[in-house]
């Protein structure tokens, strides 16, 4: 059975990528625009693994995060993040609240690929 992952992010492009690179691999991919719909869609089906989006209308995805892990203390979450803070406060944050790791945008394709690989075959955390 494929691993699933959840994608949540409102950029287009970013809905268009992540199946593109993932399903190739044998990933089986759902994405959704929003935190709003992050959380309605994880209260239907479980999965392996989600990549969210920091910044999203509606819900962004810190209080997404807050709100699946209260519903799913055990998912693994990755936020991916174009801060231009320096100080990495909302990506501190976001690790606080339950994210397995963070991976800030541009993502490098070694950098994003070794993060699922973490994130879907070990314990503990990265960033």
């Amino acid at each position: 059975m494929p691993k699933t992952i959840l994608v949540a992010d409102d950029e287009p492009g970013f809905r268009d990528l992540f199946p593109y690179l993932l399903e190739p691999m044998g990933f089986e991919v759902t994405c959704v625009k929003d935190g709003v719909e992050a959380v309605e869609t994880i209260q239907q089906k479980s999965f392996d693994l989600i990549l969210m989006d920091i910044h999203m209308p509606r819900m962004g995805g810190l209080e997404a995060l807050k709100k699946i892990k209260a519903i799913r203390p055990g998912q693994k979450v990755i936020i991916c993040s174009s801060s231009s803070d320096p100080s990495y406060a909302r990506e501190k944050e976001a690790l606080e609240s339950g994210a397995f790791g963070c991976l800030l945008k541009p993502v490098e394709m070694t950098e994003f690929e070794q993060a699922l690989k973490k994130a879907l075959n070990e314990k503990g955390r990265s960033l």
